[in-house]
């Protein structure tokens, strides 16, 4: 996968929380929307972060404090893939032919060093809109949801219903009627 966002950047995205209580035009009312794996490019430079639409009406950015593995979380680590020590882990990854690696459940490239201290999340200060999909065939099998949610200095102002599609092929795309919840 992170192979193929390297070589074609329009499959990399950013994934989109969408919390319980905000209200989706023709969403269907027995569901919430944190059913949904939500995407959308339009957050700067897509670069698979995931940000929070609040129900309170602003957008969050999911940050992370990295540190420096342990010498034991490094140890634990080079079991878990089957090798007897982190340096024989590292050099592994870094002497492997990519598909290798993959087969083994592996990511391109050598271990990373660090891992994550914290997460958090800030205030994303959103001013503009952003167009955002999702999909799940256990609430309407095949079809798409999109979305356009507008800020103003972070926000939300409304959220614009834009369509959904059933099916693979922007032929497929079933224009509705614009509708507008104001917020």
């Amino acid at each position: 996968m992170w192979q193929e966002m390297l070589c074609h950047p329009n499959g990399v995205y950013d994934t989109l929380v969408v919390e319980d209580g905000v209200e989706l035009p023709k969403f269907p009312r027995d569901r919430s929307p944190a059913e949904i794996d939500w995407q959308t490019k339009e957050i700067g430079h897509p670069f698979m972060r995931t940000f929070n639409l609040t129900a309170s009406g602003r957008l969050l950015r999911k940050e992370r404090d990295l540190r420096e593995k342990t010498a034991e979380e490094k140890r634990a680590e080079a079991e878990e893939h089957g090798f007897a020590s982190w340096d024989d882990y590292v050099s592994f990854r870094e002497d492997a032919d990519p598909q290798k690696l993959l087969n083994r459940g592996l990511g391109i490239g050598t271990p990373d060093e660090q891992t994550v201290d914290d997460e958090f999340w800030l205030d994303h200060n959103m001013h503009g809109s952003l167009e955002f999909h999702g999909s799940n065939d256990g609430i309407e099998n095949g079809f798409y949801w999109s979305y356009e949610a507008r800020f103003t200095k972070g926000d939300l102002d409304a959220i614009v219903f834009l369509g959904k599609r059933g099916g693979d092929y922007p032929e497929d795309f079933k224009p509705d009627e614009p509708d507008i919840i104001r917020f």
